[in-house]
């Protein structure tokens, strides 16, 4: 009966759940508040694995459903209170492929519920349009409190220098896309980076893509 409710729980978020839409209303140049409506808006045919084949919105549905049993039954004093998980969370445990009862940063979370979408400008520092280096800006104060310079090749020179097998959740990930250090976005965690793409706006991606492997230059870390 207890496991029946939890899924009956989990279910009754997922119905609650609407598509990602980008943002309109402007905001300040400085950090902005991470949106407070915590129910997930779910992405509609993303692909979490690199390479493979995009998932519709009811197989995520499939997904997060096998995912929440899975947690409830595994359940013990060492793992986490599955009542305690939100949809926010097992959101992005779907998009970042990692364990729902893995803990997440849930500040980073809402920020990056709210921004995604946005669409990219060049110079852009609103949610009518942001450059990559913006959003990371953007990011580390909302998230860890950190002022970070506003170009990525400042940002680059900014981090001290770590290797790709060091990356932990908050530091930075560089890219050379016309010439020397061009891009740059904010690891997640499981190689995930977000970011303001020039073709996708805000976004998540993974760093063995093939078009990022192709063009890392390196890694940083700021705090």
């Amino acid at each position: 009966m207890k496991k029946l409710f939890y899924l009956l729980v989990a279910l009754s978020a997922l119905a609650s759940c609407s598509s990602f839409k980008k943002a309109s209303t402007p905001v300040p140049s400085s950090a902005p508040k991470a949106n407070e409506n915590t129910n997930p808006r779910f992405i509609e045919s993303i692909s979490i694995t690199p390479g493979k084949q995009a998932i519709s919105s009811t197989e995520q549905k499939e997904i997060y459903q096998a995912a929440y049993t899975k947690a409830e039954s595994n359940h013990s004093a060492d793992n986490v209170v599955i009542e305690s998980v939100n949809g926010l969370q097992i959101k992005y445990a779907i998009l970042l492929n990692i364990p729902i009862e893995t803990s997440l940063n849930f500040r980073m979370l809402e920020f990056i519920e709210e921004w995604y979408g946005t669409p990219y400008r060049y110079g852009g520092t609103s949610k009518q349009g942001v450059d990559c280096s913006a959003f990371v800006n953007f990011f580390m104060s909302a998230v860890y409190g950190l002022s970070v310079p506003r170009n990525s090749k400042e940002q680059y020179s900014a981090a001290k220098k770590i290797k790709k097998k060091q990356l932990e959740e908050g530091d930075l990930v560089f890219f050379n896309t016309r010439g020397g250090v061009s891009h740059v976005g904010v690891y997640l965690g499981n190689n995930k980076f977000a970011h303001a793409s020039t073709s996708s706006g805000v976004t998540i991606s993974d760093l063995d893509d093939d078009y990022y492997d192709r063009r890392y230059v390196g890694s940083g870390r700021v705090r």
